[in-house]
């Protein structure tokens, strides 16, 4: 009892226990929410995602119509035809600017052996422009049987010889067969060879012939001279374009054979065959 309830003389109070709901110690209980209100919240929900598919479905279908592909225009061919780019390509009847894969569709070209490189270009709203890079003849490999194509990468292009290859230089030493097996080593070889002729054919008159037939040392013949390179054969070739001026008469006088594969030395030889 309080000093000041014993002063009053009023009786004193009894301790009471909380009630349910009471602020001190408890925590309100939590209305539950009715079976039929999450039905409801759950088919609107539904409702709202079926909406969305539906529309974007609309959407989409409403796209591809407007940019249906109604025209097809294939630029660059030389060699290969219209019905060869189509064919590779292989579009569908109702294929649009949107749906296409032009990435896809290089990939797809570009396995031709005649084809280098593919663009497109979408022009709104119904054409796709096709520009074709084709591989162009840079040399002949002298095969046992036949001539083969070659372009300046060292790609080997199917199909016959025309007589435009008269003109190109002639690399011998590799097959066909050979290039199938040992695709980057003949490749790298190839490119040389075609490289080493463009260079040889600014100096010198006639038809480079080329053998590649080793893997470090390559062999240029021309009319009036035969040139044996290793490494490093642009170096090579500067060193004898130094030198060049000093025995080019001796050259245009009597066919030489000259070799460069020997660090600092420009060697000449009569030339036997």
């Amino acid at each position: 009892m309080g000093f000041g309830e014993m002063l009053s003389g009023k009786p004193p109070r009894k301790n009471r226990p909380l009630k349910r709901g009471d602020i001190t110690g408890k925590k309100d209980k939590m209305p539950q929410k009715s079976p039929v209100r999450r039905v409801v919240l759950g088919s609107l929900l539904t409702c709202c995602i079926v909406l969305f598919v539906i529309g974007g479905r609309s959407a989409v279908q409403a796209v591809n119509e407007w940019t249906e592909i109604q025209q097809l225009t294939i630029l660059g061919l030389d060699r290969l035809s219209r019905e060869d780019i189509t064919a590779q390509l292989g579009l569908s009847p109702h294929s649009s600017l949107w749906s296409i894969n032009t990435e896809e569709l290089s990939g797809q070209l570009e396995r031709h052996p005649w084809i280098r490189r593919v663009t497109f270009d979408r022009v709104l709203p119904h054409s796709l422009v096709v520009q074709v890079e084709e591989r162009q003849p840079a040399a002949v490999l002298q095969g046992p049987k036949k001539t083969i194509f070659l372009d300046v990468e060292g790609y080997l292009l199917p199909g016959e010889t025309t007589n435009a290859a008269r003109a190109l230089p002639v690399l011998e030493g590799m097959t066909s067969k050979f290039f199938t097996e040992q695709t980057e080593e003949s490749h790298r070889r190839a490119k040389l060879g075609i490289h080493l002729a463009e260079l040889l054919s600014e100096r010198f008159s006639g038809r480079p012939k080329v053998n590649v037939a080793h893997a470090h040392t390559t062999i240029v013949d021309l009319p009036r001279i035969r040139v044996q390179f290793g490494h490093e054969a642009d170096r090579q070739w500067e060193r004898f374009l130094v030198l060049y001026p000093t025995i080019k008469q001796t050259i245009e006088r009597q066919s030489k054979e000259v070799d460069l594969r020997f660090p600092q030395k420009v060697i000449l030889r009569k030339r036997t065959l």
